[in-house]
């Protein structure tokens, strides 16, 4: 027979050969005659490989708990370093109190405070004082002393904040649930009838 083929002599010996190696190899390794055993002490490398998984899921588990303990110590030292560690008001009048409990207009209240900010408010509508930072306050380390002048008739509180507050002009009720909402701690004295 002639070889019509376009490639060189011998082509198709060296292709029919390669492909008798396959079958051969082939039908050996599937052949039901033949069976791989495993060899002496296989299980203890299945076990070892069990072990190795349990080893590698409690390594990613005690990971993943110190990272979550890392970010829950990380929030509450950021917590704690953010606001003081009490928040306390103490008032006491300068002046004498009527028979009723309440004080006369143009009275002297001084009030000691530890936290970030102290407010007088007037009928819970607007803050009055501000400390730090007004006249008649004195700073402390960790809070102050405010002496608050009554020249109005209306009923006063002072309270304490553990944050300084954004802005000035709100009402009370507005500042405390600004306060308490984001998650301060407030302090608010007993009132105190100014007419």
């Amino acid at each position: 027979m002639t070889n019509t083929t376009s490639g060189p002599a011998g082509w198709l010996e060296a292709t029919a050969r390669r492909l008798a190696g396959a079958v051969t190899d082939v039908a050996q390794r599937s052949s039901p005659s033949r069976r791989d055993t495993p060899s002496p002490g296989w299980e203890s490398g299945v076990w070892t490989r069990i072990q190795r998984r349990r080893r590698y899921r409690r390594l990613g588990s005690l990971v993943l708990a110190m990272a979550a303990a890392a970010g829950g110590a990380l929030v509450a030292s950021h917590r704690l370093l953010d606001a003081p560690a009490t928040v306390r008001v103490q008032v006491e009048l300068r002046d004498a109190l009527r028979a009723d409990g309440s004080a006369a207009v143009h009275a002297r209240w001084r009030a000691t405070y530890e936290g970030a900010e102290l407010r007088v408010y007037r009928n819970a509508l607007g803050a009055v004082l501000r400390c730090p930072g007004a006249p008649g306050c004195t700073g402390t380390p960790g809070g102050g002393v405010a002496d608050v002048g009554m020249d109005a008739p209306g009923e006063y509180r002072a309270v304490v904040f553990s944050r300084r507050l954004p802005g000035q002009g709100a009402t009370m009720q507005e500042e405390l649930a600004l306060a308490r909402a984001r998650g301060d701690r407030v302090e608010v004295s007993p009132s105190l009838v100014v007419y």
